[in-house]
């Protein structure tokens, strides 16, 4: 198990490889955890909105956290997401995690019904009182429709119930003053951002990691990224981050379907090119890439390195 001071870096919200069925293709999640492993990655975050939790049920949600795991082998730390509409959901998805041996649990609101913040704070304090491992808010009320407020967040640090966040809505401005108001009472919190497009500004407003999209496909851009803002190489982390645009944008391609469909459809088949997963199938009803789409983003990526050229 992991300390929570191995808590920071590239966490790549990993993809989940289906079959045409709409399983869980274990084998190839093994084969990816691997590669973005050996690519330099700090840890992996499983089961994220990349993972497509939404769209998986519990059995399919517990193998996919499972694969992960077992390949990642203890190098870095795996944290798995339990999100539900429901507290008692999210609490059995826990469980499964913590059977499978994930590092540490993170948990967006409820969604469906907008609750309070109140309802809020009983939500994250039931699920840390019944899953022992270490709890993160995901924040992300783009998604949810409920946005965990600053003054949650900083009660929820403070009494120990969690010992981080995932924060996905693209303000630095809310995300800043957490950091800061976490620092100013001592507390060892660990604060990721999830914007793909802000790696760079998040290291420099606080965070100790990001959990971009892009890293599914560019992690050693990524991984050059943080290192370089973590050692106030602005400059070149700038360079970085933009190198990683590259492939965030290849899933400008698509010319109907979701920007939501359109991305996730884009990375798996950057990794199926690439040899590491073995079916492009996203859930429906996102749409996936059409043939002449496929044949558009083969082209592009041409013109990019392969993660094998970039040196780390």
């Amino acid at each position: 198990m992991h300390d929570l001071a191995s808590f920071k870096g590239v966490f790549p919200p990993i993809v989940t490889p289906l079959t045409s069925e709409e399983e869980v293709d274990q084998a190839s999640l093994r084969r990816l955890t691997a590669w973005l492993i050996e690519h330099g990655v700090h840890g992996i975050w499983a089961m994220g909105s990349s993972g497509e939790f939404p769209a998986l049920d519990a059995t399919q949600r517990a193998r996919a956290v499972e694969a992960v795991v077992e390949a990642a082998e203890g190098r870095v730390p795996v944290i798995a997401t339990i999100s539900d509409v429901g507290t008692e959901l999210a609490v059995r998805h826990g469980r499964a995690a913590l059977a499978a041996g994930a590092d540490a649990v993170a948990a967006t609101p409820p969604y469906y019904f907008p609750v309070a913040q109140d309802e809020l704070l009983a939500h994250y304090r039931r699920i840390r009182e019944a899953i022992d491992l270490p709890l993160l808010i995901y924040n992300f009320p783009q998604m949810v429709k409920v946005k965990v407020e600053l003054s949650t967040a900083l009660r929820l640090a403070e009494e120990g119930t969690v010992v981080g966040i995932k924060d996905s809505q693209n303000d630095l401005d809310w995300f800043r003053r957490l950091v800061l108001a976490t620092r100013a009472r001592g507390l060892d919190f660990r604060g990721f951002v999830g914007t793909r497009t802000l790696m760079d500004a998040s290291i420099a407003v606080g965070a100790a990691g990001v959990i971009p999209n892009v890293s599914n496909i560019a992690p050693r851009w990524c991984v050059r990224c943080y290192e370089a803002a973590a050692a106030g190489d602005f400059a070149e982390a700038r360079r970085c981050q933009e190198k990683a645009l590259e492939y965030e944008h290849l899933s400008q391609v698509a010319s109907g379907g979701s920007p939501t469909g359109a991305n996730f459809s884009t990375v798996k088949h950057v990794l199926r090119v690439w040899g590491i997963i073995s079916s492009t199938a996203v859930s429906r009803p996102l749409r996936p890439l059409t043939p002449e789409e496929v044949a558009r983003l083969e082209e592009r990526l041409k013109t990019l390195p392969s993660e094998a050229e970039v040196r780390p």
